[in-house]
């Protein structure tokens, strides 16, 4: 069914009716206090009605526009919002457009993602599936707040039955197993033996994976990586100390070969650990690229990187759906939360410690339940578990649906969940990045 010829279950979405001045006929406020009330009027805008909303001078406003709508288990729905706005308006800030089950705690999901058009027009628009079966009463919301000065001008909103989300899976596997010096040749050949015809998307290999011999162009480890994507038809990846020709410098690389062998990513470590620095020459990167393949948007982590916060966060806001992190070496308890946090799926190869893969939840693969305070109610974004031992190798395999994204308390959709990478769950004034980097820049106690 195209949404396009499915009936708006909003009713009075397009604001045709009502009184100029006043709501919008079966729209009601819902106010919380009086001295946080928003103004939400009907109105006309460009010669056509619209809800116009704003602060009205108040910088702590918020306040809901609200109007009962009923969903049906088993149905996926688009929810679509055309709008205008002045330039002091941040819609992932100041606007919300969500749906609300009667149970508070129960279904909720809405738009997080906005197109700018052209003359303060914007588009939003957001597909998701109700699980179960039966009849869901709730309410669709228009949320304002924290603007004083900004003015929006809502010409519709809907929700109209679509057709279902399809599945995006993507077979992947990532290793651990450091070789005798010397031997990483054979010792990661042989391991590519084992995955011959499995048709993996992907294959991660740990970081340094070459006994951290310095490579250049066509270095024996760069023409390993190539071969062997383009021999099993998959993305092939790892680390390696890359002597860039152009520039001269050593870099802690991870680079990435698509299914033809063709170079097609590379991510320079933006901490490198110490001891590189201090004693193997490694300087730091200087971008946090996102790569587009034929399944998805990847990033990258190199190990020390995980210490910090900062690259999975802007790998998670610049769309990263799977990031790779090649490592010697880590801290596995760090992982759940780089991926929680930033709505992102981390696979993990190491040299010295397990290897290892979770979801968008926090959840490890393997163990998905080992933590009983992450609550998500949707557990279907990996499946085909495989864990395999071929001597001092070990590949962990499985199967990730990118079309699914749930955070770890996921009650019933994302907007009572934790905000898993999402802008617009930033329930805060103002950002706190240049105070942090003030900070780090400060020398004296």
């Amino acid at each position: 069914m195209a949404d396009k010829d499915a009936e708006n279950l909003i009713k009075n979405g397009d604001f045709l009716n009502g009184e100029l001045g006043a709501l919008p006929e079966g729209w009601k406020m819902k106010s919380l206090f009086d001295n946080l009330d928003p103004v939400f009027r009907l109105t006309l805008f460009e010669g056509k009605p619209a809800v116009e909303v704003y602060g009205d001078g108040n910088e702590n406003c918020i306040g809901h526009l609200q109007t009962p709508v009923k969903l049906k288990r088993g149905e996926t729905y688009k929810m679509k919002t055309l709008f205008h706005i002045t330039e002091d308006i941040n819609p992932q800030s100041h606007l919300m457009f969500s749906f609300y089950a009667a149970k508070f705690e129960d279904f909720n999901n809405g738009i997080f993602n906005f197109e700018r058009l052209q003359d303060g027009w914007v588009l939003g628009e957001n597909d998701f599936f109700v699980s179960g079966e039966g009849d869901y009463d709730g309410s669709v919301w228009i949320t304002f707040r924290l603007n004083a000065t900004g003015k929006v001008h809502i010409r519709e909103i809907s929700l109209k039955r679509t057709e279902p989300i399809p599945a995006r899976p993507v077979k992947v596997a990532c290793s651990v197993g450091k070789p005798a010096p010397g031997t990483w040749h054979e010792h990661w050949e042989n391991a590519f033996s084992k995955i011959k015809g499995r048709n993996f998307d992907l294959f991660l290999l740990p970081e340094v994976f070459n006994d951290c011999i310095i490579e250049s162009d066509d270095g024996p480890a760069i023409q390993f990586m190539s071969q062997q994507a383009k021999h099993h038809k998959m993305y092939v990846a790892g680390s390696i100390l890359y002597k860039d020709p152009k520039d001269g410098f050593v870099y802690n690389s991870c680079l990435m070969y698509n299914r033809e062998g063709q170079l097609c990513a590379r991510y320079d470590k933006n901490h490198p650990f110490s001891n590189e620095f201090a004693n193997m020459g490694v300087i730091p990167g200087y971008n946090v690229p996102v790569f587009d393949t034929d399944f998805g948007k990847v990033g990258i982590l190199i190990c020390y990187d995980s210490w910090f916060s900062d690259v999975a966060e802007l790998l998670g806001l610049k769309g990263a759906e799977i990031v790779l992190f090649p490592n010697a070496g880590y801290y596995r308890s760090l992982l759940p939360a780089r991926a929680a946090d930033n709505c992102i799926r981390i696979i993990s190869s190491s040299l010295d410690n397990d290897c290892g893969i979770w979801d968008t939840s926090g959840a490890d693969v393997t163990n998905p339940n080992i933590d009983p305070t992450r609550h998500s109610k949707n557990d279907r974004t990996f499946s085909d578990v495989v864990v395999e031992h071929f001597g001092e190798i070990k590949i962990l395999s499985c199967t990730l649906d990118l079309s699914q994204s749930p955070s770890p308390h996921n009650w019933g959709g994302p907007l009572m969940s934790a905000p898993g990478g999402r802008r617009n769950r930033r329930e805060q004034r103002k950002l706190l990045y240049e105070e942090i980097e003030r900070e780090v820049n400060r020398w004296w106690n």
